[in-house]
């Protein structure tokens, strides 16, 4: 609870329940939009040596092509439709 006060994590998982919990996790992220993900640690790892002009242009790339491509459309659909999205990956 005091690493969580100051910080250092960001989640506290009940004593058993850590097999459980990522399970979890592993379920949500899956669900998700998983090409989306690619290009989010894509674009981290590409930001440590890309100018911010660079970096600005294909974080502009990505989200167009993203917005393009069927779980952009999803995802959009389903926020006009207030549900829940059904990503295919």
């Amino acid at each position: 609870a005091e690493a969580a006060g100051l910080g250092i994590v960001t989640h506290l998982v009940e004593d058993g329940r850590l097999d459980a919990q990522v399970d979890e996790l592993v379920a949500s992220l899956s669900a998700g939009p998983t090409v989306a993900y690619g290009a989010v640690k894509r674009l981290l790892r590409s930001s440590y040596g890309a100018s911010l002009t660079a970096q600005l242009s294909g974080e502009a790339d990505s989200i167009a092509a993203l917005g393009q491509a069927a779980d952009g459309r999803e995802g959009v659909a389903a926020f006009l439709a207030k549900r829940a999205p059904e990503f295919s990956g």
